[in-house]
């Protein structure tokens, strides 16, 4: 199942985590970890685990593999993983599960805090870790710019996962329909870039991402998405280390990479307005049957063939594509 409405609420929450300062610092025994850092290499990325000295249900290798596959999973989006070192803290706390987790751009570092008495299957449906991964990809931008991230982050997830195989249609397009009216504007709105709220910053920019994911691929006659625009990005020599000043400069690489200027026009209109999209108008068109309890698509839906194309990922590289044209 992806992740609910109510998971992404208190994942947006403050956490208290731990850092992973001894391993940043060079030390060779970090306070709290049983080991020296585990080393992963994903590619030609390497990623240093440390998992907290604790009575984990499950095996320190059971709980690596599982870090190894989420990484495998945002390299396989990106062409490669986002960054060329890592360092990735497991902490310990009470219940099973995957209970939250942040980025950090020194290191950069990740840090999650997973329950003691988690399972295989608990990890195998997580979306935190790879949704802090995704972090790593993109710099980081004024505090009036962060929708972007966090919107990334949670479109790219859902993405990601399907693309490797690890989540169905179903399930990427039933979190979407429940939790995409979040990111709606309300009352008052000013657009994403001056309206911080919860809604607007997570699923108002994940909605951003898909209508972005959307404008490209047509454009572009299906043979460019919003994987290939942020792909840009970390081929340009960007990720989470870096600071920089203007959105717009990044969104603009990522349009050179994709030969249209999906990404800019459609800053240009949500940046600071409260732009009214019709979802039931938009699912409709992608051939998402929102009636009834379980997802049913509609393959003769207009865009029905791009619908399918987002969660096949590089599978759906095929012959350009002529959507038909369509308002939302």
């Amino acid at each position: 199942m992806p992740p609910t409405v109510t998971d992404r609420a208190k994942f947006s929450r403050p956490l208290t985590l731990v850092l992973l300062l001894g391993v940043l610092a060079g030390a060779p025994n970090p306070v709290g970890a049983q080991q020296d850092a585990t080393i992963v290499d994903v590619g030609d990325s390497r990623l240093h685990v440390v998992i907290e000295d604790s009575e984990f249900r499950l095996a320190q290798r059971d709980i690596i593999d599982w870090i190894r596959r989420s990484a495998d999973i945002v390299a396989n989006y990106y062409a490669r993983f986002p960054t060329k070192r890592a360092y990735i803290g497991v902490r310990a706390a009470a219940g099973a599960g995957v209970k939250n987790g942040r980025a950090l751009r020194h290191g950069p570092t990740v840090n999650i805090t997973m329950g003691v008495e988690s399972t295989s299957r608990d990890l195998d449906v997580d979306w935190i870790l790879i949704h802090e991964l995704i972090h790593l990809a993109f710099p980081r931008v004024p505090d009036r710019h962060h929708w972007i991230e966090e919107g990334l982050a949670v479109y790219v997830e859902s993405i990601a996962r399907a693309n490797a195989g690890t989540l169905t249609p179903e399930q990427v397009w039933r979190g979407f329909v429940q939790g995409m009216p979040h990111g709606l504007p309300r009352a008052g709105d000013r657009g994403l870039d001056f309206t911080p709220t919860w809604g607007r910053t997570y699923w108002g920019g994940a909605l951003f991402c898909l209508l972005a994911d959307i404008d490209i691929r047509k454009a572009s006659g299906g043979k460019m998405t919003l994987r290939d625009a942020l792909r840009g990005i970390v081929n340009a020599g960007f990720d989470m280390t870096d600071q920089v000043d203007s959105l717009p400069t990044m969104l603009k690489i990522a349009d050179a990479a994709t030969k249209t200027p999906a990404l800019t026009i459609l800053y240009e209109r949500m940046k600071d307005s409260p732009t009214a999209i019709d979802l039931s108008s938009l699912w409709h068109q992608l051939g998402i049957d929102t009636q009834q309890q379980e997802i049913k698509f509609n393959d003769r839906a207009p865009l029905a063939a791009l619908r399918a194309a987002i969660t096949a990922g590089d599978r759906a590289r095929a012959a350009e594509r002529h959507y038909k044209e369509f308002t939302y």
